[in-house]
C-alpha cells in the first residue's frame, strides 16, 4: 500500500512539475506549432536557439536581474536580521504591531501597494533608479526573510550568545561569529527566497523602474502576450536557470561544509 501511494506521489509530482518544463522546452525549440497539432509541426536548429538564448537582449537582460537580485539580498538581510533578532529575543511596546506590519505587503493587493509606493518614490526622486527598485523588491521579500530568520533564531535561542558576552567577546564579535553561524539555516533559506522573489518581480521593476531596468521577467511577459511563444521560452529557460542552478550551488556548497565539519568532529573524537 504505501509502495502505491508513493508510486501515486511520485506521478502527480511529475504531471506538476515534469510535463511544464517539457511544454516549455518543446516551445523553445519549436519554430511552428499550431493548434490542433499535438507535437511541434517544424523545430529550429540548435544553432538559432543558442543564438537566442545569447543573444544581446538576454545577456543584458540577465545582467539586470542578477544585479537587482544581488541588491535586494544586501539590503533585505540589512533590514530583515536586526528586525528579527528584536522580534525573537526583546519585549518592547508595539512588538505586536511591527509583527502584523510586517506581512501587510503580502496582505495588501500588490497593484495598490505599487500605486502608492511610487508617488513615493517619485517624491524621494528614486524612480527608475537602482536604489528605488530594490528598495521596493526589499519590501515584497522582507516578511519570507523576517520569518525565516525568526523561526531558526528561536530554535538557536539566546543562551549561546549570552555566555560568548559573558566570556568577554564583544557585541560585533558575538554577532559574527555566534549568531550568524548558528543561524546559517534560517540565513540560506532567506537568501533563497529573496533571489527567488526578486528574479520573478515583475509590475514593480517595469513600474518603478521605468524602463531603465528590462529584466529577463520584464522582457519575457510582453513575449508571451504578443504571441511570441518561442522567445518567451527562451527567457523562461534563461530564468529557470538562473534561477535554480545559483541556489542549487548554494545548498551543495552548504551540505559539502556541513558533511566537513561533521567529519572533523568525527576524527577529533577518534
Amino acid at each position: 500500500m504505501r509502495k502505491i501511494i508513493n508510486s501515486f506521489i511520485y506521478v502527480i509530482w511529475a504531471l506538476i512539475v515534469l510535463v511544464p518544463l517539457a511544454l516549455i522546452v518543446l516551445l523553445a525549440l519549436s519554430q511552428r506549432w499550431a493548434y490542433p497539432a499535438l507535437w511541434p509541426t517544424q523545430f529550429s536548429s540548435m544553432a538559432t536557439v543558442l543564438s537566442l538564448l545569447t543573444s544581446t537582449e538576454v545577456l543584458s537582460s540577465l545582467g539586470a536581474s542578477v544585479a537587482l537580485a544581488v541588491g535586494t539580498i544586501g539590503l533585505t538581510l540589512l533590514i530583515a536580521y536586526p528586525t528579527a533578532m528584536a522580534l525573537t529575543y526583546y519585549q518592547f511596546p508595539g512588538k505586536k504591531w511591527l509583527n502584523l506590519l510586517i506581512y501587510l505587503p503580502l496582505i495588501i493587493p500588490g497593484i495598490a501597494l505599487l500605486t502608492n509606493i511610487d508617488f513615493v518614490i517619485i517624491k524621494l526622486n528614486l524612480n527608475g533608479r537602482y536604489f528605488g527598485i530594490i528598495a521596493v523588491h526589499s519590501l515584497f521579500c522582507l516578511p519570507y526573510a523576517i520569518k525565516l530568520l525568526s523561526d531558526n533564531l528561536k530554535l538557536v535561542g539566546p543562551q549561546y550568545a549570552a555566555v560568548s558576552q559573558n566570556l568577554g567577546a564583544s557585541h560585533w564579535q558575538t554577532f559574527w561569529q555566534i549568531t550568524v553561524p548558528l543561524s546559517k539555516n534560517g540565513l540560506q533559506g532567506a537568501v533563497m527566497m529573496t533571489y527567488i522573489v526578486s528574479m520573478t518581480q515583475y509590475l514593480a521593476t517595469l513600474l518603478i523602474g521605468e524602463g531603465n531596468y528590462l529584466t529577463l521577467s520584464v522582457r519575457m511577459f510582453p513575449f508571451t502576450q504578443a504571441g511570441k511563444y518561442q522567445l518567451a521560452a527562451i527567457y523562461a529557460i534563461v530564468f529557470m536557470l538562473v534561477t535554480l542552478v545559483p541556489l542549487f550551488l548554494i545548498d551543495s556548497w552548504l551540505a559539502w561544509q556541513e558533511r566537513s565539519r561533521e567529519a572533523h568532529v568525527s576524527i577529533d573524537r577518534d
